[in-house]
């Protein structure tokens, strides 16, 4: 069969390669490039404990204040959860480039046959949308974040100017240079959060998609591992026993494959758990929050601006689009790891000859149907499988905090 070239330059691969490397955690050949990567990841780890100090002590401040500690627990959960995936990739941090490596060796860089490589383009097509939109809703976040303190100063007095984050420390900040520099460091703390929520989540989503492709490919060899011989003798005694043979064996040599590849992809995804179940717990814990206090926000839009109104919206929306993320791509994994007993099923097993051959060949597809029936799954902290069912639960927990949060609000007002 005719091949043509792999996938590495789809775009969300690309994209993928870009913020990794940004987030120092993508494998370089050249010692000057080692150093860069290093340095880059000293920056990002910087700036989110910059962000986690100017959120957290904020909180502390704000406790007590139910419409603001509501206002500030959004951006403090979000960081807290940033430096949870970042800690994790750091101290795994060599398991993660390994992996990248082996990511991009087995799978991105091969060629597919045609009609692989349109599988593989869908993926391609689906990941785009994701990635784009994901891409899109986080950034509309961090920049609204920075551009609320610069529309809201504009026209007064520069005693009245605002920074995008509180800061209680004994300077004053509302002067030059003290301003311009606090704005600086609070703009680079959004924004390494940013690169860091974007990097991790697409990572994460780029991956199992194009995983959720490969188990798509294996159903498809699976299904023609023995479509096209033309087999001699069925259910019938031949003369041409070399030929049978040899139709066996090649016949073999493909399933031997397919079943080497499935071990593979459930190696595969063995090691994408091992990396994200602990992120998977922090963000679904996380998410729960994040949805319930900003649509408090959205609710109290009444009594703040305008502008704060609609970035509490944008964060309500961007959080609940990454769990759906994390989500959507986990619940393909196991569908499309599931199908591959469907797979195995369809096989044209039947025409196999009823010899002890054919019969053997029958008993290792039915072995493959065993244990395609354990799906490959992602779990959220070792606890429950990542999938839509876990979002479902995520957003209806989300509603009934918001509630509460409400019947709270109302009887402080009575």
């Amino acid at each position: 069969m005719a091949e043509v070239k792999g996938i590495d330059d789809h775009f969300p691969l690309k994209t993928l390669r870009f913020f990794m490397r940004f987030v120092g955690m993508w494998p370089v050949d050249k010692s000057r490039d080692q150093f860069i990567s290093n340095l880059l990841l000293v920056f990002i780890f910087a700036t989110v404990i910059l962000a986690m100090l100017i959120e957290g002590w904020d909180f502390y401040v704000s406790w007590g204040d139910l419409h603001a500690i509501t206002y500030n627990a959004p951006t403090t959960i979000t960081v807290a959860i940033e430096l949870v995936k970042l800690t994790k990739f750091v101290i795994n941090r060599h398991e993660v480039l390994s992996f990248n490596a082996y990511t991009q060796k087995t799978f991105w860089k091969i060629s597919y046959e045609a009609a692989e490589l349109q599988i593989l383009n869908k993926c391609n097509r689906q990941s785009t949308r994701i990635v784009i939109t994901h891409i899109f809703l986080m950034q509309c976040v961090v920049w609204m974040y920075l551009s609320i303190p610069i529309v809201e100063s504009a026209g007064k007095n520069s005693s009245e100017r605002m920074l995008p984050f509180n800061l209680y420390f004994d300077l004053p900040f509302t002067k030059t240079p003290y301003y311009e520099i606090a704005f600086i460091f609070e703009s680079a703390a959004a924004m390494g959060v940013g690169v860091c929520t974007t990097s991790f989540s697409g990572f994460l989503c780029t991956t199992n998609m194009y995983a959720a492709g490969q188990f798509r490919i294996l159903q498809r060899r699976l299904q023609l591992s023995c479509a096209n011989n033309n087999w001699k003798g069925v259910n019938s005694d031949d003369d041409d026993d070399s030929y049978t043979k040899l139709t066996i064996a090649s016949t073999y040599a493909v399933l031997r494959d397919c079943v080497k590849q499935h071990q593979a992809l459930i190696l595969y995804m063995e090691r994408v758990e091992n990396l994200f179940s602990t992120i998977m717990l922090a963000q679904t814990l996380g998410s729960v929050l994040e949805i319930c206090f900003s649509g408090f926000q959205i609710l109290l839009g009444v009594e703040t601006s305008i502008l704060r109104t609609t970035l509490s919206a944008q964060f309500l929306v961007a959080a609940m689009v990454q769990l759906l993320l994390f989500s959507y791509s986990s619940h393909e994994i196991i569908i499309e790891s599931q199908e591959i007993a469907e797979a195995a099923y369809r096989a044209t097993w039947y025409g196999l000859p009823c010899t002890n051959e054919g019969r053997t060949y029958r008993q290792c597809l039915l072995i493959i149907i065993a244990r395609a029936r354990k799906p490959c799954i992602l779990t959220v902290g070792k606890f429950t499988p990542m999938s839509l069912d876990t979002f479902t639960s995520v957003f209806n927990t989300s509603i009934s905090y918001f509630t509460i949060l409400r019947q709270m609000n109302e009887g402080s007002e009575e």
